[in-house]
């Protein structure tokens, strides 16, 4: 008990890498709701900004259709 309530004292950001298909924000989703946690989708924010066709969202979907993220 006392090791849970030092990892729930530490734990400020975790973060899921993964490759394509392998389920990263089905896992971020589990564990945010057994922990109470926030979950933060990166995919999500920038569909969000795609979504708004503003310029930095007309960037990032030219990034994601030349596959140059830099």
């Amino acid at each position: 008990m006392i090791l849970l309530s030092l990892f729930y004292s530490l734990a400020r950001r975790l973060f899921i890498m993964g490759p394509p298909g392998s389920s990263r924000k089905e896992s971020a989703l589990a564990l945010a709701e057994h922990f109470n946690w926030s979950c933060i989708s990166v995919g999500d924010l920038l569909k969000k900004e795609v979504s708004k066709r503003s310029e930095m969202g007309k960037a990032i979907s030219e990034s994601i259709k030349n596959y140059s993220y830099g």
